[in-house]
């Protein structure tokens, strides 16, 4: 803690000009005496601060001495800051603490501002989460392992549970832990399939760290994780009700391809042909129709007949 202190009180004595010992002890709750040790640091690190004894004295920077600071706005350190508070629990660590310090350090003013609007019970200006609504987020243990066995380049196995419920047991080489459309996921390369994959961290079971490494560079190039999914893509067409045209915007954003007077609208994209595409077009309720591929419209059609049966009144 003391490094990101030794940066915030020189980006306080920069923006904020002079301060006493007794000043900068209360804003980082410190004693006097740890300040006289931080301001002997910054002075044997060749930083110019100035010490002026006396009534009305304090520490200061001299004023010759600049610190290139424009590569970071207040705003764009409070908004990085945001998005690091908004990660998983689980997904937090002394890395991603001490750059939140470091980022407050840099954004002091902006920092302190938003300390006095929680103590006031003021909401921050922008808040993110990327933890699916009503959940904390991936398991911390798993996280845990697969970040280190990415680090290491050690591979992992763990039981794998499709969108059906089949489990299947997985190889993979691990290269990174990824976050879309709300889930986090790994992505690496399975060697039960010999291809690139991305697993749900959700759906994984039962993972293991091997003690053998592999080499990444014999993968290369790393495709993009989202076009190593485990089904082909496939040229979508729906036909959406006026009702339900903004769902599907939300669903599959800039993809609306044409409009009519009646506020009904198509859609057409490329997505993967699984199961949770027609648990989706499924759960978007009446008021659809899926103009193509035949096999999704057949797929569609064929579990609503069965939701039906099942829910008939006898």
């Amino acid at each position: 803690m003391k490094h990101e202190r030794l940066i915030a009180i020189l980006d306080c004595l920069l923006n904020e000009g002079k301060k006493t010992a007794a000043e900068l002890a209360g804003r980082f709750e410190v004693s006097e005496r740890t300040i006289y040790r931080d301001i002997d640091s910054l002075c044997m690190a060749g930083v110019p601060v100035v010490a002026e004894p006396g009534s009305g004295g304090g520490f200061e920077m001299d004023p010759s001495y600049r610190v290139d600071r424009s590569f970071l706005t207040r705003d764009e350190i409070a908004d990085l800051s945001t998005l690091l508070r908004g990660m998983p629990e689980a997904l937090k660590d002394g890395h991603i603490e001490r750059s939140l310090g470091k980022l407050s350090s840099l954004g002091a003013g902006a920092a302190d501002r938003a300390r006095r609007d929680e103590a006031n019970g003021l909401p921050p200006p922008f808040i993110a989460t990327l933890s699916p609504w009503g959940s904390p987020g991936p398991d911390p243990m798993t996280v845990l392992s697969l970040r280190g066995a990415i680090a290491d380049r050690a591979l992992v196995s763990f039981q794998y549970v499709d969108g059906e419920g089949k489990p299947s047991e997985r190889v993979v080489e691990p290269f990174s832990i990824v976050f879309g459309g709300g889930v986090w996921y790994l992505h690496g390369f399975c060697r039960l399939r010999s291809a690139w994959r991305i697993f749900k961290l959700s759906r994984v079971r039962s993972l293991r760290r091997w003690m053998e490494r592999f080499d990444p560079s014999a993968r290369l190039p790393v495709p993009d994780p989202f076009r190593s999914g485990n089904e082909p893509l496939v040229d979508v067409e729906l036909e959406a009700a006026a009702s339900l045209v903004q769902t599907l915007d939300e669903a599959f954003p800039g993809c609306r391809a044409g409009e009519r007077p009646d506020g009904s609208a198509v859609f057409a994209f490329k997505y993967p042909e699984g199961a949770w595409l027609v648990r989706f077009l499924l759960s978007v309720g009446p008021g659809l129709v899926v103009r193509k591929p035949e096999s999704v419209r057949a797929a569609v059609a064929k579990a609503a007949m069965e939701i039906a049966e099942a829910n008939s009144v006898p």
